[in-house]
């Protein structure tokens, strides 16, 4: 089954997931619950002048949570009724609606971290021919080099390689950026990246020497190969998501391992601005529910 959470009640999650699911095959539709506000929901179908009996009851979960907001309530509501052998669709949100324990989380893959209580829990992109891996992800610029150490690196590589080739194939390469501009310049501008060194040494002793690098993270992207399957590794969020985006724009997938089950969304945001105007691309949607269905029809 795939579980859907509705997002934020004001951005375009909804628009774009009724939209894509309209053009599912029968089949296909009998896969997929939303958890969504009944209220949000009458209103997004009434903005996209859709009807209700398209949908029918197959997809239609009230939420019964109490937290004041849809995202969170979703979301929760989703974690009681997911299965290991199920799949985790999150509709984006704002950094401010997502709480828990009286705590509000930058993202969902901090959420999941708090929730799940696992800090190596990695966010990774898949687009149509690169997939990524982000060391760190949701934290400021100034506390990147504090926090990557080799234990990290090692930890959040070979979570990512052991669930990637569980859900979608196994790495033929690895490929490293480094921390500062030139990798350090051997130590002239910083002795930061000696780390990743020593976490290729530890990671190659189990799978063997398909790691490369570490490179300078503005030219790593050059390294790209397309007959064989590369995992690009970026010490920080806009180090690695800034080129991924300009390359693939909406469609690509947002996917954290490291959870009991599959997580999957968009890689893009919210677009109040579009909110109601029926104007919202959903390639990117579309582009999930494909690789959705494809990691389902492996795994039945």
């Amino acid at each position: 089954m795939i579980y859907v959470t509705q997002g934020h009640e004001s951005g375009i999650g909804l628009e774009i997931f009724l939209k894509s699911f309209l053009l599912l095959s029968k089949d296909q539709k009998s896969k997929v619950r939303l958890i969504v506000n009944t209220k949000d929901f009458s209103k997004n179908i009434k903005a996209l002048n859709l009807s209700q009996k398209q949908f029918g009851d197959l997809i239609l979960i009230e939420n019964k949570t109490t937290t004041v907001f849809s995202s969170t309530n979703s979301l929760l509501t989703a974690l009681e009724l997911i299965q290991s052998n199920d799949i985790l669709v999150t509709l984006p949100t704002s950094k401010d609606q997502l709480i828990y324990n009286n705590n509000f989380f930058a993202g969902y893959t901090e959420f999941f971290r708090s929730y799940f209580n696992n800090k190596n829990i990695s966010m990774t992109f898949k687009g149509l021919n690169q997939n990524v891996l982000l060391i760190t992800d949701h934290i400021a610029l100034k506390d990147v080099s504090v926090i990557i150490n080799k234990e990290l690196i090692t930890k959040k590589i070979s979570l990512t390689l052991d669930n990637f080739k569980k859900y979608f194939f196994a790495f033929d390469e690895v490929v490293f950026s480094g921390i500062n501009p030139h990798v350090g310049e051997k130590g002239i501008l910083g002795s930061e990246d000696f780390c990743i060194n020593e976490a290729i040494e530890e990671l190659e002793i189990k799978y063997g020497k398909i790691f490369k690098g570490p490179f300078s993270g503005d030219v790593l992207h050059i390294y790209k190969k397309t007959n064989i399957k590369q995992l690009f590794v970026y010490m920080y969020h806009d180090q690695g998501l800034a080129q991924f985006k300009s390359h693939y724009g909406l469609i690509g997938l947002n996917i954290t391992l490291g959870l009991p089950f599959l997580r999957l969304s968009v890689d893009h945001g919210t677009a109040f601005d579009l909110y109601g105007k029926n104007k919202a691309n959903i390639s990117g949607m579309l582009y999930l529910f494909q690789q959705a269905f494809e990691v389902i029809s492996v795994h039945k």
